[in-house]
């Protein structure tokens, strides 16, 4: 607790504070993402790059019972992607990586599995329990898990388990709390 008192340290603090981290996931969030500067480009700004994908599934469009194609399967599409903030997650143990597994990719976790668990045990005595500061940030992920949790078929069976619900929860809270480092981390 007294080196994260250090006014190094002051911004993120504050912003760990809106999200009512404890001092041990502070502790461990801040050993990986520390100076946040690095994650940004050379103009303080997140890197946000386009590339083109090839669609694999046609996407369709519902509207008032009409059925409208947007993309048939083997069109490009252009697609942003926000180097940045992928490069948080995964230093956060919240990014993927695809790996060779026999004839087909598998998606494997990826990046820092302390940090991963840390974040689980906030989403689940924080976020599931409501145990948090009253802000606009924590009701934004109060109202994204009752979302969740509010998706059911017309039986009224769930259609997220709790681990997806859990996973999901994560990386809202990483993006979040990306966004807010990018709000408040100063450029020199």
């Amino acid at each position: 607790s007294e080196m994260l008192s250090e006014s190094a340290f002051k911004p993120y603090m504050s912003v760990f504070d809106k999200f009512g981290f404890g001092l041990r996931v502070r502790s461990r969030l801040l050993t990986r993402i520390y100076p946040f500067e690095s994650f940004l480009g050379v103009n303080g700004k997140p890197v946000i790059e386009y590339e083109v994908r090839e669609v694999k599934k046609t996407e369709r469009d519902r509207k008032n019972g009409e059925t409208t194609v947007r993309r048939l399967a083997g069109d490009t599409k252009r697609i942003k992607r926000n180097r940045s903030r992928d490069t948080f997650k995964m230093r956060l143990g919240m990014g993927t990586t695809l790996e060779q597994s026999g004839d087909g990719l598998v998606e494997k976790p990826s990046g820092s599995s302390l940090c991963r668990i840390s974040l689980w045990q906030y989403v689940l005595t924080g976020v599931e329990t409501g145990r948090l500061p009253s802000n606009d940030l924590t009701k934004e992920l109060i109202d994204y898990r009752d979302s969740l949790k509010a998706n059911v078929t017309e039986q009224g069976e769930k259609l997220l388990g709790g681990k997806h619900i859990q996973g999901k929860l994560m990386s809202k809270v990483v993006n979040l709390l990306f966004q807010e480092l990018c709000k408040i981390i100063p450029v020199d």
